[in-house]
């Protein structure tokens, strides 16, 4: 059975973007965001949830700049 997986995408008032991808094992997240990441601008922040470090169901939250 194939799992779910899911990037949350919350653009603040600032302008910035905050990724969060849910469903995704390990490092593989990374390569889940890479398209957006390279269309939105710097990684200004890159945060491990818990997921991130178990066996399944892994997540990354990462946040990008506005460029300023």
């Amino acid at each position: 059975m194939a799992t779910k997986k899911d990037i949350i995408i919350t653009i603040g008032p600032d302008g910035n973007v905050n990724l969060q991808v849910e469903g995704v094992a390990g490092k593989d997240c990374l390569d889940f965001t890479k398209f957006l990441e390279d269309e939105l601008g710097e990684v200004t922040e890159r945060v491990h949830t818990a997921e991130y470090y178990q066996e399944e169901d892994q997540g990354v939250k990462i946040e990008l700049g506005t460029g300023d």
